[in-house]
């Protein structure tokens, strides 16, 4: 055999044998979550790609859901199996209701799950104008899922394979506020709830919402979106919450005058929906910010659980919150609102 064939030979071996090594780690740790193998290396799994993630677990894996769970990452934190065994949480970071329609008839159409009820945690922000940094087009990442040997491609993707370097390291950090391989995301300890201290950590948080978004104006489209959700799937049962955030939090859209738009994003809320489970404003819980939020605006798990509690009418030792609003009493409503919020 002459040189030149050996050298193509060994060549030829080494790409196979590279490929074949991406391909084995990237199948083992699953980091896009396109098959469901679980054991105790994956457990701690990176979100930085979550709409990929969850529209590739709805699609490749096989459970069977009838409820999804929409929202930004506020509710990511919220446990899908504290509402039963058949809800999987759809939430990711920033996520726009614009978004939430392609979200819906994906996991109908394409990944062919009986959706009966979807349940959204409605944020004020997304009903103002600024244009996310996480997010992407919805058909972008969905189209890409269903091309044939989409997920095989993935074994042999560096990207991949550096997800699951990643979610290596991890197992033996055993990190906080990382998601389980079963959907579930844990938020870190409360390690310090000394209200001074937890006022100084999260004022860059704050400064960063006044900036980013709470310097834009009212979504003119936002009642439209949420409109064509609804319309678009007048089967489905849609169970709708806003997101609590920690009163100082609150103040910072107070100091940018947006209450007038606050109140309209209600208003254009109840009259969408019919019903909403309010828990953004001032109470028992967001006066209480450094027992109940990691940050400015997200909340330990623990603390979506009183929510969920709350809307399923279970007991449990939260304070209550849970503040209907309905096209009968929205006008009443949002008067005692103005003296709770505004004091």
């Amino acid at each position: 055999m002459s040189y030149i064939k050996k050298w193509i030979l060994f060549t030829l071996a080494s790409v196979l044998v590279t490929l074949s090594c991406f391909a084995g780690v990237n199948y083992f740790m699953d980091p896009l979550w396109t098959f469901e193998h679980e054991h105790k290396y994956n457990q701690f799994q990176r979100g930085r790609k979550e709409r990929q993630q969850k529209s590739n677990a709805l699609y490749f894996r096989s459970g069977k859901y009838d409820t999804l769970l929409f929202g930004s990452s506020r509710t990511t934190y919220m446990n899908q199996y504290k509402w039963d065994k058949k809800t999987f949480n759809y939430a990711v970071s920033d996520m726009k209701p614009n978004e939430y329609n392609e979200y819906l008839n994906f996991a109908i159409n394409e990944a062919k799950q009986p959706i009966k009820r979807v349940i959204i945690g409605l944020d004020f922000f997304g009903a103002l104008t600024y244009t996310s940094l996480i997010s992407k087009e919805p058909k972008l990442i969905l189209d890409e899922i269903t091309q044939p040997f989409y997920r095989y491609k993935l074994l042999l993707s560096i990207d991949t394979l550096s997800y699951s370097n990643l979610n290596i390291q991890d197992y033996f950090k055993k990190p906080y506020a990382k998601y389980k391989y079963n959907n579930i995301k844990t938020s870190p300890p409360k390690t310090d709830t000394n209200l001074e201290n937890y006022e100084k950590r999260i004022q860059g948080n704050i400064e960063t919402y006044i900036r980013e978004r709470y310097s834009k104006k009212y979504d003119e489209n936002y009642k439209k979106e949420i409109l064509n959700l609804i319309t678009s799937h007048p089967d489905i049962e849609f169970i709708v919450f806003t997101t609590p955030v920690s009163s100082q939090h609150f103040n910072a859209l107070l100091s940018q005058n947006l209450y007038q738009e606050y109140e309209r994003w209600l208003k254009e809320s109840v009259e969408v929906f019919g019903k909403i489970h309010h828990f953004m404003y001032k109470n028992d819980i967001t006066k209480n910010a450094n027992l109940y939020f990691q940050d400015s605006n997200h909340g330990y798990d623990t603390t979506y659980e009183c929510l969920t509690n709350e809307m399923l009418q279970k007991d449990s030792e939260c304070p209550k919150i849970d503040m209907i609003l309905n096209a009968e009493n929205i006008e009443e409503k949002l008067n005692l609102l103005q003296k709770s919020n505004l004091d």
